[in-house]
């Protein structure tokens, strides 16, 4: 018997909502060695509770005598996916003291499983409620003892003064230069064409600053470059003249 209980391991621990008109019910489902139980709340002013409790015999009653561990596996599995997905309901329900009524699950599959309720005492239920109550309070000691685990962390880690380390002066040389994002490429484009066209208006400029060149002066250099021995550099065609150095008497004469 304690094999099958093994089975429903999955199904313990497990909390649900019921909405049905206009109450709300809560499930609470646990599994120990000796039972399979489930609690049941009603919240509200009442604060009413009961209690309902499935032994290893009860379910071999439901899944068969024979039943493999496969066959209990996949039947606790069921139980399981049920549970969560909600497909819960309150049968026989009446705000009456005493009345019995069943917690149904699956109540739209073929095969819906029925378990009793019995209402506890007040006395039942403020020691369970109590007990839950101490759990919970367990179970938020690793979170700082938050009821609920805080979606964004209430504190930054930060390091202790004596651990800092200073902030360094910065200092921008060549290579940090370098390393800083390259420009996008339409941008880099429009530079690159303004570059060239400075460029082009620099060598513009600079070519009509520089002086005319003679071709008259040229030409006559060649000319006279090339004038044979003895012509004239005046005219090359002519030959040069020729000059007789004066000579001058002597006073003693």
């Amino acid at each position: 018997m304690t094999d099958v209980l093994s089975r429903f391991g999955r199904l313990d621990e497990l909390i649900q909502i019921i909405y049905q008109g206009f109450d709300r019910f809560v499930v609470l489902s646990q599994v120990n060695e000796s039972a399979w139980t489930i609690h049941l709340a009603l919240k509200g002013p009442g604060g009413r509770w009961w209690r309902g409790t499935r032994s290893a015999q009860d379910i071999l009653g439901i899944v068969g005598t024979g039943s493999t561990p496969q066959v209990l596996d996949t039947f606790a599995e069921t139980l399981s996916e049920t549970i969560v997905n909600g497909e819960l309901a309150i049968d026989d329900w009446s705000p009456e003291k005493g009345t019995k009524i069943k917690l149904t699950l699956g109540p739209t599959s073929k095969n819906p499983v029925r378990v009793p309720l019995v209402e506890l005492s007040s006395t039942e239920a403020a020691a369970y409620a109590t007990a839950l109550l101490s759990e919970i309070a367990l179970q938020a000691q690793p979170r700082r003892c938050r009821l609920n685990p805080p979606i964004f962390s209430a504190t930054t880690p930060r390091l202790p003064p004596s651990v800092r380390a200073p902030s360094p002066h910065i200092i921008l040389d060549k290579k940090d230069v370098q390393d800083v994002p390259s420009l996008p490429a339409e941008a880099l484009r429009k530079i690159q064409i303004l570059e060239a066209e400075l460029v082009q208006a620099k060598a513009q400029k600079a070519k009509s600053k520089s002086p005319p060149v003679n071709s008259g002066t040229s030409e006559q250099s060649a000319v006279v470059a090339q004038a044979p021995k003895g012509a004239s550099l005046a005219n090359p065609h002519k030959k040069a003249r020729k000059y007789q150095a004066l000579e001058f008497a002597s006073d003693e004469e």
